[in-house]
């Protein structure tokens, strides 16, 4: 794996922990700031600007329940100062005292500004759940 492509990588796992974490701060440093951003959640219309994603993520934070993403079949490519990851969420979150799992294909797009490699886009659309139990160690096919 490239050093490039471990800085994508590890950019794309920012975004993932900062959700995790439900940490606004550090979801705000792995975005650009600015009126060109688009953000697709699960379910969700397509989000345009920095403004309104950066409210999606707040109003998700502030929801309270916890929610965990594990990715699956992760692929990551690099064009000039472009890059983007693909995969598979796996999300967990927590509703009274059980616990839900739902699943997304999800397309990353990152830039390379300045020193660093920030989303510019984040699309997240709901995939079925395969047929049966569901646990951690389950793996897509």
């Amino acid at each position: 794996m490239s050093g490039k492509i471990k800085e994508v990588m590890k950019a794309n796992e920012s975004f993932y922990l900062a959700m995790k974490d439900a940490d606004f701060d550090s979801m705000q440093r792995i975005w650009i700031n600015d009126d060109n951003v688009k953000c697709v959640h699960p379910g969700w219309p397509m989000l345009h600007g920095w403004e309104a994603v950066s409210e999606s993520w707040k109003n998700i934070f502030e929801n309270g329940n916890s929610l965990d993403v594990e990715l699956q079949d992760t692929h990551s490519e690099i064009s000039g100062n472009s890059a983007w990851v693909i995969c598979i969420e796996k999300i967990s979150y927590r509703i009274g005292d059980e616990i839900q799992y739902g699943f997304a294909q999800s397309t990353n797009i990152f830039k390379f500004a300045g020193d660093k490699w920030l989303m510019a886009l984040h699309h997240a659309s709901p995939i079925p759940a395969p047929k049966g139990n569901v646990s951690s160690t389950d793996v897509l096919q």
